[in-house]
């Protein structure tokens, strides 16, 4: 009786598990974060980087023109609605930003 009830037990927890795994994963992993909040994750990133000077201005100026270009085509991709193709490329686009934003705080270049 009580393996017959561990087995019960195990098909409920795999059971509730499997939407999870269910789950779409795009490049990154970003399927359920969107573009939108990505974009203002790395701008706080940067923002935080000029705020603890990890950051000069003038990367700091550099990484928003960067994350303002992919900004500028998600406008242009999302007047028609965003395919999966145009998400993928502002993933892409929004990793190297990000990578970036990773580099220049880590650098060794302080503000000061």
């Amino acid at each position: 009786m009580k393996k017959l009830l561990l087995a019960i037990a195990a098909v409920g927890t795999l059971a509730a598990a499997l939407p999870a795994t269910a789950a779409p994963f795009e490049h990154g992993g970003y399927a359920s974060v969107g573009v939108d909040q990505r974009i203002r994750e790395i701008s706080s990133r940067i923002e935080r980087g000029m705020r603890d000077g990890s950051l000069s201005r003038r990367e700091a100026r550099g990484l928003r023109a960067q994350l303002g270009g992919v900004q500028r085509l998600e406008y242009r991709y999302g007047r028609d609605g965003l395919d999966g193709r145009e998400r993928a490329d502002l993933n892409a686009r929004l990793d190297r930003v990000s990578f970036q934003v990773r580099g220049e705080r880590h650098d060794g270049d302080r503000r000061w």
